[in-house]
C-alpha cells in the first residue's frame, strides 16, 4: 500500500472516529476481557483453513458479552495477497451500563482480501473484509423467541504493524510488539442511524513461544456506536490471545514442479 493511503488509514483511525464518538449524546464506559484462540493452517503451498474462538466477557469477567466461532477457506495469490471465504456464529448478551434487552444470535457470512508488506524490521498488514450478517430478533421482548432476523451489511478494514523486539523478524523464543486499528462501516436497509459501526484500537506484547505457538497480551479501545443513534459505549478491554499457525509446506529443493505450476 503506498504511503499516503496508510497516512489516510491512521488519520481515520486516531482523528476522525475519536471525534465522531465525542459529537454523540450518551457516552458510557465499560471494563472487559476478551479471550482468543486463534488458527491460521497451511494445507499446502496455497490452500489453508482459517478460525477463532472467543469469550468476550464485561466486568471485566463478571458479564457473558459474547461467545464467537469462525472458520474460513484461504488461498494464497501471492505471498502478500490472500484471500478467503468463510462463516461465522455469535451470540451477544446483555452486559454492561446500557444492556441490551435481550440475548442475540447472528450468523454471518464473510469475505475476506489480506495484503502484507514490510518497512524495515516492521511488518504490516491490511486486512479488507464484507460481511453479510443476519441478527435474531424478537417482535416481543418478554418471550424467548427469536423470529425476526435482520439482514445487513458491514464492511472493515484493519490495519496491523507487527515489531520484533530481537533481531529482523519473529523468531521461536523471541518477545514482539503489535498494534493495531480497524474500523466498520455497517450498510442496508435495516441500517438507520450509525453507519460508522465501531472502531477497535490496540496494542499488545506478544511471544513466540516455537514454530507453531504465540501468546499475546494487551489492551484494546473499543467503542461502539449503538442502533438507536444515541449512545456510545467506551469499552476499556484487556485481551489475552493465543494463535495456533501451521506455515505453508516449503518448495521441494532445487526448484521441481508442484501442482500449482504445472500445466
Amino acid at each position: 500500500m503506498p504511503s499516503s493511503r496508510l497516512f489516510i488509514a491512521l488519520t481515520v483511525a486516531t482523528v476522525f472516529a475519536p471525534r465522531i464518538a465525542n459529537a454523540q449524546r450518551q457516552t458510557y464506559s465499560n471494563t472487559n476481557a476478551w479471550f482468543q484462540i486463534t488458527g491460521d493452517v497451511a494445507l499446502n503451498e496455497r490452500w489453508g483453513i482459517l478460525f477463532d474462538a472467543s469469550n468476550r466477557r464485561s466486568g471485566p469477567i463478571d458479564q457473558t458479552m459474547a461467545n464467537f466461532i469462525r472458520a474460513g477457506l484461504a488461498y494464497e495469490v501471492t505471498d502478500n495477497v490472500r484471500v478467503a471465504v468463510g462463516g461465522n456464529y455469535s451470540k451477544s448478551y446483555p452486559y454492561g451500563e446500557i444492556p441490551a434487552p435481550y440475548a442475540v444470535p447472528e450468523w454471518r457470512i464473510w469475505e475476506q482480501l489480506a495484503l502484507t508488506h514490510s518497512i524495515g524490521k516492521l511488518d504490516l498488514s491490511h486486512r479488507y473484509r464484507l460481511e453479510q450478517r443476519s441478527r435474531g430478533l424478537r417482535s416481543d421482548p418478554d418471550v424467548d423467541e427469536t423470529d425476526v432476523w435482520a439482514h445487513q451489511g458491514r464492511f472493515r478494514y484493519q490495519v496491523k504493524g507487527t515489531l520484533p523486539l530481537r533481531g529482523e523478524e519473529v523468531e521461536p523464543g523471541e518477545p514482539y510488539l503489535s498494534a493495531s486499528n480497524e474500523i466498520f462501516i455497517s450498510f442496508g436497509e435495516n441500517v438507520q442511524y450509525n453507519i460508522f459501526d465501531q472502531d477497535r484500537a490496540a496494542f499488545a506484547f506478544g511471544y513466540r513461544m516455537n514454530r507453531n505457538w504465540r501468546v499475546e497480551t494487551g489492551f484494546m479501545e473499543h467503542v461502539v456506536f449503538k442502533s438507536n443513534g444515541i449512545d456510545v459505549e467506551h469499552n476499556h478491554t484487556l485481551t489475552f490471545g493465543v494463535t495456533y499457525t501451521r506455515p505453508k509446506p516449503k518448495p521441494p529443493a532445487g526448484g521441481g514442479s508442484n501442482a500449482h505450476n504445472s500445466p
